[in-house]
């Protein structure tokens, strides 16, 4: 959809990866580079869901050293032996190795890749790292062990670095940068948007005022996803209704969880336009804050996940206590504590952005 009133090409603020338009986070970056650079072995990357995580790593693979082998995984393998495939499609066995059977195993792995490098540098970067299990990472470090030169990043939510710290010692010990991505700052949202803005034909961050550039960053809570979701939104509105400009008041109370999405059986209860205060915060009762202490480790979690995680015993059957998180889920997403996602036949919820910005703070 192209914007001429702008003279944009197309919708800047579609979600996808542009490594080239990659903002914020220097320091992060910084350390990024610092690592591949000197050829330090492993690196943890985390933040929350929407943060920048996998844009860092793709802007590392465009934009680091030329000379290195790179080697981007979206998602973590399942087993072991799946690393004997992603290294050989990656590097090549040729034919005639392939029908000999010279393939490397999961033993010779490291030595072969040593062999394909030839001196050289291996920068691996596994995403979504969080999602894989012990076993592999474990193997994962013995690989990175025996290959003379490589710098591996895992990435995933904070949860990686606990689950990382409790599970595997040996793996931990041997991080030599942990680098976090919390949210963007205010000017750093603002480049974000003008960075999109001008990429596709536009000027500055026209039409945004700064005041709406205020209420964005401070609706979002500067996590760089969000951004992107609310600037989507305002620009097809201000399309649709014939603005000029999205000023700070065109901008309505903004709700991570449409209203029509909330099923409840009370009278209708409005979303306050305003983030919790930190008195709200502060007064909560103890199962509440317990719930978002835990989503503040790992976003979107169904009701009954949430419920595994939490002592039940005060509860006749774990239905009810399914049913009782389920209704306090609706009172902190009614309060702006947390926003939800239909996903199939269940909701899932995590942290609002601004309460992420919050639990990162702490």
């Amino acid at each position: 959809m192209a914007f001429p009133k702008w003279g944009w090409s197309s919708n800047p603020f579609v979600l996808r990866i542009e490594p080239k338009l990659f903002t914020g986070y220097e320091e992060q970056v910084k350390a990024l580079l610092q690592h591949v650079d000197n050829r330090h072995k492993i690196a943890i990357l985390t933040g929350h869901t929407g943060a920048g995580k996998t844009h860092a790593l793709k802007w590392l693979e465009a934009y680091s050293d030329g000379n290195a082998a790179k080697l981007y995984l979206a998602k973590p393998p399942t087993q072991p032996q799946e690393f004997v495939r992603v290294f050989t499609d990656h590097f090549g066995t040729g034919l005639l190795a392939r029908l000999l059977g010279k393939e490397p195993s999961l033993y010779t792995l490291a030595g072969w890749v040593n062999g394909r490098l030839k001196g050289g540098h291996l920068l691996l970067m596994l995403d979504e790292a969080h999602e894989t299990n012990k076993d592999v990472l474990e193997w994962l470090r013995v690989l990175v062990d025996q290959i003379d030169s490589v710098s591996l990043i895992l990435a995933g939510l904070p949860a990686l670095e606990e689950k990382v710290r409790v599970e595997l010692p040996t793996l931990d010990q041997r991080i030599t940068s942990r680098i976090t991505l919390t949210a963007l700052t205010p000017e750093a949202t603002r480049q974000l948007i003008q960075k999109r803005i001008e990429a596709v034909g536009g000027k500055g961050t026209q039409p945004f005022t700064d005041g709406a550039l205020e209420v964005i960053y401070n609706r979002t809570g500067g996590f760089p996803r969000e951004v992107l979701k609310m600037c989507d939104r305002l620009v097809r509105e201000a399309a649709e209704k014939g603005w000029g400009l999205v000023e700070a008041s065109n901008i309505e109370a903004y709700r991570e969880v449409p209203v029509p999405e909330v099923r409840v059986d009370e009278p209708v209860v409005h979303f306050s336009p305003k983030p919790p205060s930190e008195e709200q915060l502060a007064n909560l009762p103890y199962r509440q804050r317990q719930i978002l202490d835990i989503l503040s480790k790992t976003d979107w979690l169904t009701p009954g996940a949430i419920t595994e995680q939490i002592d039940i015993g005060a509860y006749a059957t774990k239905q009810h206590a399914v049913r009782s998180i389920n209704n306090i889920l609706h009172r902190l997403m009614i309060d702006g504590f947390v926003q939800r996602e239909s996903r199939g036949k269940a909701f899932m919820y995590a942290l609002t952005p601004n309460m992420r910005t919050r639990f990162v703070q702490k």
